[in-house]
């Protein structure tokens, strides 16, 4: 896919769903700049968009961001999906900060592993968790090297989660603060089957009713109204045109992490090795991650200077894009500025 291709079609769409919807937020003009970096993994290039105010020429670790996406959704179809014309990277970016969101190997415009192009059943599940890991923290070291910071901070969503999480205990030095948005954790339950194929197919309308999970039923279409679900159904369209054009219309994403989210008790990372400041913050409506998977996190991050669990009412797993997404932005916001000692 060309690589403004993507920016350029959910431009169109948004100015269009914007129609009569709140004005973006006033602030200073945003630059935008996208980069193909390099993985460990020889062939596999990294998919690394930058939004930042213009003229911002000192970066400080603590108002530079990088963000992580979850198990199906690239970043950019969450994260910088601009909904009335402002996504959360945008609000961010308006605010001050060096915002940055990375795809993992096998999502968005990062490399698809070749694995991803053949048949699922021809090879073992690929992007898991570790080789997300290795490709998160290949972005936090460009990001380093090319601002000249010793860390920075970091949100993951969902999957993300377990993927930020994970770098944060590796590398405790370089993390300033740690925003861990509808977080995975141990499965207390009966654990999934392990996939044996290397990649998933999906439907819009599979997906929107996992991630939305536990919303009443009367309540999901006005938590997630349907301007901002055509918007986001056309960005998906927009990211994997092949697929869009295929009848049912079929999305493909790894299976790497569906290894990994088993667990099978067995906890992903080491919480306890976490020192930054940690905020949880999920939604009251999200039975995707349970309430007690925050709570059992919670519980671990015995060596962060500060943790905090923050729970949204009249949200769900999908929180970063249903309408109670300004109180989420308010909270991180207040989370990643406040005041240092």
């Amino acid at each position: 896919m060309p690589k403004h291709r993507l920016n350029r079609a959910v431009a169109a769409i948004a100015a269009f769903l914007a129609l009569g919807a709140s004005a973006p937020q006033a602030g200073p003009e945003i630059t935008t700049q996208d980069y193909a970096i390099p993985s460990g993994t020889p062939g596999i290039e990294l998919f690394l968009r930058n939004k930042a105010p213009a003229g911002l020429k000192t970066f400080r670790p603590e108002r530079t961001i990088l963000y992580v996406h979850g198990a199906t959704l690239a970043s950019e179809l969450v994260f910088d999906l601009p909904i009335g014309g402002t996504s959360w990277a945008d609000d961010l970016a308006r605010q001050g900060w060096d915002v940055w969101m990375v795809d993992v190997r096998g999502y968005g415009r990062s490399t698809w592993p070749e694995a991803m192009r053949q048949p699922a059943e021809a090879n073992p599940p690929v992007a898991t968790t570790e080789e997300a890991v290795a490709d998160f923290t290949a972005a936090a070291d460009y990001i380093r090297a090319k601002r000249r910071l010793e860390g920075l901070q970091v949100i993951g969503w969902s999957w993300g989660s377990v993927i930020a999480g994970t770098y944060a205990a590796r590398h405790p030095a370089r993390v300033e603060s740690l925003v861990l948005v509808t977080p995975l954790w141990v499965n207390e339950g009966a654990a999934p089957p392990l996939p044996t194929n290397a990649w998933q197919e999906w439907t819009l309308a599979n997906s929107r009713v996992r991630i939305q999970k536990g919303v009443p039923a009367d309540q999901t279409g006005i938590i997630l109204p349907p301007a901002t679900v055509a918007l986001w159904e056309q960005a998906v369209r927009a990211s994997q045109p092949e697929a869009a054009g295929k009848s049912p219309e079929l999305f493909r994403s790894p299976t790497g992490v569906m290894t990994d989210v088993a667990w099978r008790g067995a906890p992903p990372y080491d919480p306890s090795r976490i020192t930054a400041p940690t905020l949880i913050i999920r939604g009251e409506w999200d039975e995707l991650t349970p309430r007690a998977m925050s709570q059992a996190l919670f519980a671990r991050l015995s060596s962060a200077k500060v943790r905090t669990l923050t729970e949204i009412p009249r949200a769900s797993h999908f929180i970063i894009a249903e309408t109670a997404r300004d109180t989420l932005f308010a909270e991180v916001q207040g989370f990643l500025g406040r005041p240092r000692p």
